[in-house]
């Protein structure tokens, strides 16, 4: 064994003990611990609002509330945080811009959470097409949020994610189809252009892995990075097309009311069957198309 080989043996090695740490109940509870201080931080902060301006300080609450309860759903499924947060954010007043961003940054924590506990159902083979379409059509979509009305897009997808979400609820038979690498890139470029648009990356990629017939593992370790890293792309491209310097801290206090929200859904998450999971899968379609909606009337 050469030089190399015994580098790259220990590093692996390394690899696979701070993997197996950090997976221990002691990690978890520390973890879980740390979580629920920076809540309580979070808190604090807009405790304080509350007392210094009581007429806007109810927003600063309604967000946080509005972020938990949307990540706690939307983990169950592992998608749609961004359909039900951002159907909040925009009756409590947040600006399109400032509310993707928002989005984002707290689906970036979301999809890391649940990106580490699929970890081992991640099928790259799939997902190298889905990634790399994506990551070219994601600054189109983000040019168009940062220049068009997106009105008609919110009313034309909402019916289509409705209309899709009733027919998986009410079909009698399950017609599995078969993929391949362009079809995987369509599915990733359309997720992409969505992602940038209304940060909502995860809807045609999720119906096509619904498609494919794979069980809920499957189908999490394909979407679940793929949402991650269309999501990390869309604050670059943000960023950089935006000439708005939006500030990153106030969104990442809203992260830990994120987390918490997601504990929650992955924990009811590993009880259904994969039968249950296809239901919620649907009715989460179903409800992030009504949110575009209401966003959008």
């Amino acid at each position: 064994m050469d030089m190399s080989d015994k580098r790259i043996e220990e590093t692996a090695s390394i690899i696979g003990y701070a993997t197996r740490w950090l997976c221990t109940a002691f990690c978890a509870r520390a973890a879980v611990a740390a979580l629920v201080i920076w809540a309580l931080v979070a808190s604090e902060h807009i405790a304080g609002a509350f007392i210094d301006n009581p007429g806007d300080a109810w927003v600063a609450i309604a967000t946080a509330a509005a972020v938990l309860i949307a990540a706690l759903v939307s983990s169950i499924a592992g998608f749609a945080f961004s359909a039900l947060a951002g159907t909040a954010l925009a009756y409590l007043g947040m600006d399109p811009l400032h509310a993707v961003q928002s989005m984002a940054v707290c689906s970036i924590a979301i999809q890391l959470y649940g990106v580490w506990k699929v970890r081992a159902s991640i099928h790259w083979g799939s997902l190298w097409p889905m990634l790399a379409a994506g990551a070219v059509t994601i600054p189109l979509g983000v040019w168009l949020l940062v220049r068009i009305d997106g009105l008609v897009y919110a009313v034309g997808l909402g019916v289509f994610l409705v209309g899709y979400a009733g027919y998986m609820l009410l079909r009698r038979e399950t017609r599995i189809v078969r993929g391949g690498a362009w079809r995987d890139a369509i599915a990733g470029a359309l997720g992409g252009i969505t992602g940038g648009l209304a940060s909502f990356p995860g809807a045609f990629v999720t119906i096509w892995c619904s498609m494919r017939g794979w069980d809920k593992l499957r189908q999490r370790g394909i979407y679940q990075p793929y949402i991650l890293a269309m999501q990390i792309a869309t604050i670059i491209c943000l960023r950089w097309q935006s000439s708005t310097r939006l500030a990153v801290g106030d969104d990442l206090s809203l992260v830990p009311f994120a987390l918490l929200g997601a504990l929650g859904g992955l924990a009811v998450f590993q009880r259904l069957s994969n039968r249950q999971f296809q239901v919620a899968v649907s009715l989460l379609l179903a409800v992030s198309g009504v949110g575009l909606l209401a966003r959008a009337i």
